[in-house]
């Protein structure tokens, strides 16, 4: 009853302090949710318009053929990304091509109501381009078709000698334009021609090879513009500016007065907006970091991409899927070659992507961490995101971790990798969101981002969590049930373990453990069913939370006192299970062979990210008994420490370094900010206006404000040198590898620049810990030495000149020894 009263409160003083916000979410319609490209629009509804720019070398045709530009690749050279970029409104994105001797400008404007939309691409050409460069400019739009709807249909031809219209009807968008228009300036080559095809379905999305499969072939090329692809092609000599417009039948296409008026109004808004919703403290504070988190924050924004389409799944549960018994993953692969592979219907999900040129696709595992940052920018957007990848779960509360749908999603991916298997997990990061979200909802945390719906109404509040609860009770249940550890009995556990709150990650093999996210991270080798992981349990334990809460403000009490119980149990066993002694650290466990062959419950401990998840994801406050040991751990700089961010395994493990070393060493921004923010929250807990924080709070708001510096510095080098953001960083040099244009998870940097650690932090409070004894031998050491110079000064000064003698042979003028300065903190100096 007290928690049905709390809702009630809580309901009612939504309503009255909050103004209600238009239910309509057309602004959402239309955007550039076609990320694997360049610049390709499209509408969030599937079998529908499809745009897309290509460019290439306009002076002949074989040059064209060889240079047109419309995937986004790594291996292009070129530099390219949005400056600024809204969700609601539109934005500018910048490509350097320096092969081409050109730049691009693509500006993207739409209105709010989903009816209209324009594009304005304006070519400069480079400092060493040629006088008369020559570019080729290919707009493509296509229709998609479906069997269960009337055709769709669009033509396209010339409205003159330089400009192209299209007319189309498609289900779900009606009648609707698009037409070219070229800038009075423009040095136009010969005349615009369209060029119509008509091409399987299954290739609609290849433009690319389409164009040049069909310009070798122009025979075959439809003269009356019908067809279900069309191609409007310009060639222009220097500078020039071409715009498209779409617009619906009841609407006017947006004027170029109006184009640039929106233009300049979020060019000025935007600074604005993303200084209110993330301001940053020092010493992020200078303008030189102002362009660095508008590119972070808009390249995460607009690698939002709608997809649609099939994939294809295991759903045969073969019983070797279980894992029960030793060698399991040979019994497991040796299922999966047998296995028929199912094609499931058509789905569509809309989902932030990793890396346009690498991983533009939807990942579970990440999907979370992009929220994490979006829901601070836009809360609605980032609910219709989350709804969205919960749309995808089966009755069984599975959702696949690796969402490739249809062909053009394939396309990136190795055929080993497609299929989906139903007892394979993935951290439910997107259960992350949801203390955010309560947080919001319930008025404890502050919400400064876009116009919400949800912030507005204590209905639509109620009603989305209502509506999301059991989709998460049901995920949650899944998954604990599917990778939950063997209490049965056949393996030793350790006394006063609770029986079923212990997890493992199905689909392991010796090498990898691509389920966990962490994929070679070392775990036990060979593996073994008795295994349990401390990043699953803390995933579970971090869910049980997050459903607890979201249970207490429904008022379903018994719902929350089973969640209390189970997080009240997990944090039992994490000391029980995990912790060793010896090494003074959480460590994954197996099972191994005793004496008279007995089995033995054993630790397997490989220092690195999963030692910390009880402190990334919330377990560990200011009073937890193992806390100094794991900020031991972390500061410890022949570890886990490096100048440039927490490593991803310690540098004392042998496989530190070997083979794929993805994350075996290098540094990880999404982790690293759970760090961050965990010990910023540590350092904060339970204070008081004016009290004082603990020794140990003032030694993680140190550690958090030193992790800081060195990780967001480490993004902002690379962007600098660069332009990109990248998926990992060398714990050695700092530099980015792997995908670039990694505006994934690595954006979430942006979510620490503004945190408040000053004014706790003592400088008596550094990186690697010392006791009392070691401080006081080193006080002696010092004094000692002190005196030993004072005596045999003279000595060591001869000593020194021979010393200077024999090092000038060795290296001859010119050489410059360059030093390593380390600070006052024990990192490297990297001012």
């Amino acid at each position: 009853m007290l928690m049905r009263y709390w809702a009630l409160l809580f309901h009612c003083f939504i309503f009255h302090n909050f103004v209600r916000a238009e239910s309509s979410s057309s602004w959402q319609t239309w955007g550039p949710y076609r990320p694997n490209l360049y610049f390709g629009v499209r509408p969030q509804i599937p079998e529908s318009l499809l745009m897309g720019l290509m460019w290439a070398n306009g002076t002949d045709k074989a040059g064209l053929l060889n240079s047109i530009r419309d995937t986004c690749e790594q291996d292009e050279g070129m530099r390219y990304g949005w400056s600024i970029y809204d969700t609601r409104t539109g934005g500018s994105q910048a490509l350097y091509d320096e092969a081409l001797h050109l730049d691009l400008s693509v500006d993207f404007i739409k209105t709010q109501d989903g009816k209209t939309w324009a594009v304005k691409v304006t070519g400069s050409p480079r400092s060493d381009a040629p006088s008369d460069l020559k570019t080729a400019i290919i707009i493509h739009v296509a229709v998609e078709q479906s069997t269960n709807h009337p055709p769709n249909i669009l033509t396209c031809g010339m409205a003159g000698q330089a400009e192209a219209m299209c007319s189309g009807d498609v289900t779900g968008l009606g009648q609707f334009s698009l037409r070219t228009v070229q800038d009075v300036r423009n040095k136009v080559l010969g005349s615009a021609v369209v060029k119509s095809v008509q091409v399987p379905e299954a290739e609609i999305w290849q433009a690319k090879s389409v164009f040049k499969n069909h310009v070798y072939d122009v025979k075959n090329l439809e003269s009356d513009g019908v067809g279900n692809m069309h191609f409007i092609q310009t060639t222009f000599e220097g500078a020039f500016t071409i715009t498209l417009t779409y617009h619906d039948s009841e609407s006017d296409p947006i004027s170029s007065d109006d184009f640039q008026r929106t233009m300049n109004d979020l060019q000025s808004s935007f600074s604005t907006d993303i200084q209110r919703v993330f301001p940053r403290s020092a010493p992020f504070d200078y303008e030189k970091f102002t362009p660095f988190t508008h590119y972070l924050l808009s390249n995460l924004l607009g690698g939002m991409g709608f997809f649609h389409g099939d994939s294809r799944a295991d759903l045969t549960h073969a019983p070797e899927y279980e894992e029960t018994e030793p060698m399991f993953w040979e019994a497991a692969k040796q299922a999966m070659a047998r296995a028929d592979i199912s094609t499931t219907n058509a789905t569509s999900l809309v989902s932030f992507v990793p890396s346009r040129p690498f991983f533009p696709r939807g990942f579970l595992w990440d999907e979370g961490f992009h929220l994490l940052l979006v829901i601070e920018w836009d809360l609605d957007l980032a609910v219709s995101v989350l709804q969205s990848w919960l749309s995808l779960m089966d009755d069984d509360g599975w959702i696949g971790r690796e969402q490739i749908l249809g062909p053009e999603a394939r396309s990136k991916v190795p055929r080993e990798f497609q299929t989906q298997y139903p007892h394979y997990a993935n951290p439910p990061t997107l259960l992350l969101l949801f203390n955010v979200l309560v947080s919001k909802l319930a008025n404890r945390s502050k919400y400064t981002g876009h116009r919400s719906k949800y912030m507005a109404s204590s209905q639509e509040a109620s009603a989305l969590l209502k509506k999301l609860y059991p989709l998460l009770s049901r995920h949650y249940e899944w998954f604990r049930r599917t990778q939950s550890g063997d209490f049965g009995g056949d393996y030793p556990r350790p006394d006063d373990t609770i029986e079923g709150e212990g997890y493992r990650w199905r689909g392991r093999t010796p090498e990898h453990t691509l389920t966990s996210g962490l994929d070679d991270y070392p775990r036990a080798n060979p593996p073994h069913p008795s295994e349990l992981h401390v990043d699953a349990l803390t995933w579970v334990g971090a869910s049980a939370r997050a459903l607890h809460q979201v249970a207490e403000l429904l008022g379903q009490e018994s719902d929350a006192s089973m969640y209390q119980q189970h997080l009240t149990n997990i944090e039992h066993n994490l000391d029980i299970l995990y912790w060793n002694d010896a090494e003074k650290v959480y460590c994954d466990s197996t099972t191994t062979v005793g004496t008279r062959n007995s089995p033995k419950y054993e630790h397997v401990c490989h220092l690195g990210y999963v030692s910390l998840f009880p402190l990334l994801l919330g377990f560990m406050d200011a009073k937890h008994k193992h806390l100094p040991d794991i900020l031991d751990l972390l500061s410890d700089t022949s570890k886990l420490w490096s100048p440039y961010g927490l490593r991803s395994l310690s540098k004392t493990d042998p496989n530190y370094g070997k083979n794929e070393n993805y994350w075996r060493g290098p540094i990880w921004v999404n982790i690293n900010v759970l760090a961050i923010l965990s010990l910023h929250k540590i350092g904060h807990e339970d204070l008081k206006d004016g009290e004082t924080p603990s020794e140990i709070q003032m030694r993680a708001l140190s550690l958090g404000s030193n992790l800081r510096k060195a990780l967001v510095t480490t993004v902002y080098d690379g962007w600098e040198a660069t332009g990109f953001a990248w998926e990992q960083y060398s714990d050695e040099s700092g530099e980015g590898s792997r995908s670039r244009a990694f505006t994934g998870w690595t954006a979430d940097v942006i979510l620490v620049m503004g945190l408040d650690f000053g004014e706790h932090i003592s400088k008596s409070t550094h990186l690697k810990p010392f006791h009392s004894t070691a401080v006081f031998g080193a006080a002696v050491l010092a004094v000692l030495i002190l005196a030993f110079i004072i005596v045999f000064r003279r000595c060591l000064t001869i000593a020194a000149m021979r010393v200077m003698q024999w090092r000038n042979l060795r290296h001859p003028p010119g050489y410059q020894q360059i030093p390593v300065d380390l600070d006052e903190f024990g990192s490297v100096s990297r001012a």
